[in-house]
């Protein structure tokens, strides 16, 4: 649906947005601005609830490394990494985290410990981590998740690029002055984050608009899509589990 589309609904066949003023420019109990500020809000949460925007080809999905740097922060619509890769390898980088790549290691603790990370010389990575603290990305905007890379790459890897799979929110907020535009949110949800978008028209503190009841309605039917497009989305990323021991930076060997 186009945001027009969604607006008009929104307001014709969900709000029924008539006024009973009687003096004013405006019969309108909400402006299209106001709906619009609401849909988009309402996109934001139903795509951060979900996973429903699963990310390989964009320009956040990439992080160009460079010489001595570990840490990257990502886009700020960036919710998680699902793997990365960096360009050109046959394989993905290992997922682990600060407690494996910072943890204590006692001097006498033998090498051939198959729990221990073989401490790596600089060069290209073999694993990354993303709970790491928060930082800012290149236009000072705060990151939600910081990408964190081992080893440090060196001068022969800088420029080489790591391509992410992400789960993230939409890039771009939705316009009343655009009203052509559609939302990232794949079409088949559209219709089911109409839902909040109306539970927060009817819970504002206003003779005319105020509807607790059918706001709480609203809330509760947004709450029930989101459960079923999370179990929809959790069975399409279902994998089984298994075992990784010998490789990525990990060795039987002392």
């Amino acid at each position: 649906m186009k945001l027009s589309e969604m607006v008009a609904e929104l307001r014709e066949n969900i709000l029924h947005d008539r006024s009973d003023r009687t003096d004013g420019d405006e019969d309108r109990l909400w402006s299209t601005p106001t709906l619009v500020r609401y849909i988009n809000d309402a996109c934001r949460r139903f795509a951060r609830l979900t996973f429903v925007l699963q990310d390989n080809r964009s320009e956040v999905t990439r992080v160009v490394l460079q010489a001595g740097v570990t840490e990257y922060p990502l886009h700020p619509a960036v919710l998680a990494v699902r793997s990365a890769r960096v360009q050109g390898a046959a394989a993905d980088l290992k997922r682990v985290g600060h407690s494996v790549l910072d943890r204590y290691r006692a001097p006498e603790q033998p090498s051939w410990d198959p729990s221990a990370l073989l401490m790596l010389p600089e060069g290209p990575p073999v694993a990354f981590a993303t709970d790491e603290a928060l930082g800012e990305d290149d236009n000072d905007v705060p990151a939600t998740v910081v990408l964190r890379v081992y080893p440090t790459p060196t001068a022969a890897e800088a420029g080489t690029v790591v391509q992410m799979r992400l789960t993230r929110l939409p890039l771009e907020s939705l316009s009343a002055d655009h009203l052509n535009e559609e939302p990232e949110i794949p079409a088949e949800y559209h219709l089911d984050v109409l839902d909040w978008a109306a539970y927060l028209a009817l819970r504002i503190v206003d003779r005319d608009a105020e509807d607790v009841g059918r706001a709480m309605t609203f809330r509760g039917t947004f709450q029930s899509h989101v459960t079923q497009a999370r179990k929809e989305m959790l069975r399409k990323m279902f994998a089984p589990q298994g075992f990784d021991i010998g490789q990525h930076g990990f060795s039987w060997s002392p």
